[in-house]
């Protein structure tokens, strides 16, 4: 007769602990991953943003020239600055997801841990009741050779 293992209910509370945390540890991950992808697009942005080729300070030869080279300059430099501002957000952001991560990594190896100590309890006991199994068979099979044996002797 098999014993029941009586840590099982707190083995498959463990178990759903641990999928539970790797789930959250897969969309922390997918947070981080989407996060990196937006900031190398803003590094990207950044980079491709080019300075018009004549500043606003150099000679012009009209007025209405000057004017709209200093507002093209203005602009780009508005941009620039804009973009290195959502770049900022973008790295912090980053840190942020990569910080989440981090802690769902460890509260999945946390909870792995503690569902893996179960499992050992219960590879554990199922030896034992194996064991037991068995040294009970062999009771049985003893027991019959000797009534075999009284028989036969009496």
């Amino acid at each position: 007769m098999e014993r029941k293992f009586s840590l099982a209910g707190l083995m498959r509370v463990r178990e759903l602990q641990e999928e539970q945390a790797a789930a959250d540890l897969a969309l922390a991950n997918s947070r981080r991953l989407r996060a990196e992808q937006d900031r190398v697009e803003k590094q990207r942005v950044l980079a491709q943003q080019e300075f018009p080729r004549v500043a606003p300070a150099l000679v012009m030869s009209h007025a209405h020239e000057a004017v709209q080279n200093a507002a093209t300059w203005h602009a780009v430099v508005a941009a620039r600055a804009s973009v290195a501002a959502m770049l900022r957000d973008s790295t912090q952001a980053l840190r942020a997801a990569q910080a989440d991560a981090d802690q769902a990594t460890q509260e999945w190896h946390a909870a792995k841990t503690r569902a893996a100590m179960i499992e050992k309890l219960k590879q554990r006991h199922d030896r034992e009741s194996q064991i037991q199994e068995l040294r009970d068979e062999q009771l049985v099979l003893d027991e019959a050779a000797l009534r075999r044996t009284m028989e036969v002797n009496p």
